[in-house]
């Protein structure tokens, strides 16, 4: 009987000793799950992305719009850009002026076409995927603990990525601008001189405006590498704080 009633409490005790167990652990477990981060795996990793990819873009694209400016191509134009009009007919009723209008427009939209083309082609298009390529050979995992580690490396990367691009950027325009100054002088020049049988239009210095651009678009390169340097400690700033959020 009293071994009965001794195994009967031991039984007892190891139930309420289980169940106590049971909790503290049910309790600690929800604590860890309240205390857990709620920020999705990954989620630094492409704000870091997006953040240099924004940042850099800004960059190349504000230095290519400040080394030559509307004014710029107005001021190259003016000084070298000259319309002959002559033939059978010598007043030309205003052709000479509505001629010049147009080759302005026509030449400062091929010029703004050229740069946006080269930025792209040579930057921005793959400016993502070449970003991103650089973090994870800095942190393969994509973890926040890494990006934020490895951050001032990360930025002095996309640094290099750049101002390597932004010099090949003026190279190819410098390259190209002169036959696309001077395609977008002979369409306006056919345009003008289809219903002008007995008029004879020649557009000249069309060669020495393009020497002209092309030399602003070279000190773009080093307007980027002097914002990169400005901005390395700051980007790298931001990437930690992202991490840490």
């Amino acid at each position: 009987m009293k071994s009965a009633t001794f195994f009967a409490f031991f039984l007892a005790m190891f139930a309420m000793f289980f169940s106590s167990s049971v909790a503290a652990v049910e309790a600690e477990s929800s604590a860890l799950e309240k205390r857990a981060p709620t920020k999705p795996v990954g989620a630094a990793f492409d704000a870091t992305v997006d953040l240099l990819v924004k940042e850099h873009s800004e960059i190349v694209v504000k230095a290519f719009a400040d080394v030559c400016t509307d004014a710029d191509l107005n001021s190259a134009l003016k000084t070298n850009l000259r319309v002959q009009i002559s033939g059978l007919i010598n007043v030309d009723f205003g052709l000479g002026t509505k001629l010049s209008a147009a080759l302005s427009t026509s030449v400062k939209a091929a010029v703004k076409a050229e740069v946006d083309a080269e930025v792209k082609a040579e930057f921005t298009a793959n400016l993502k995927v070449n970003i991103a390529a650089i973090i994870v050979k800095q942190c393969p995992k994509k973890d926040a603990a890494c990006i934020k580690l490895q951050a001032k490396k990360i930025v002095q990367e996309a640094v290099k990525l750049t101002t390597k691009a932004s010099a090949k950027i003026s190279t190819q325009i410098a390259a190209k601008i002169q036959a696309k100054v001077q395609a977008a002088i002979d369409i306006q020049v056919k345009k003008f001189s289809i219903n002008l049988i007995l008029v004879k239009i020649n557009v000249t210095g069309g060669v020495d405006v393009s020497n002209s651009v092309g030399i602003k678009f070279k000190a773009a390169a080093g307007l980027v590498v002097k914002a990169c340097a400005d901005i390395v400690a700051k980007q790298a700033s931001k990437i930690r704080a992202i991490c840490s959020a």
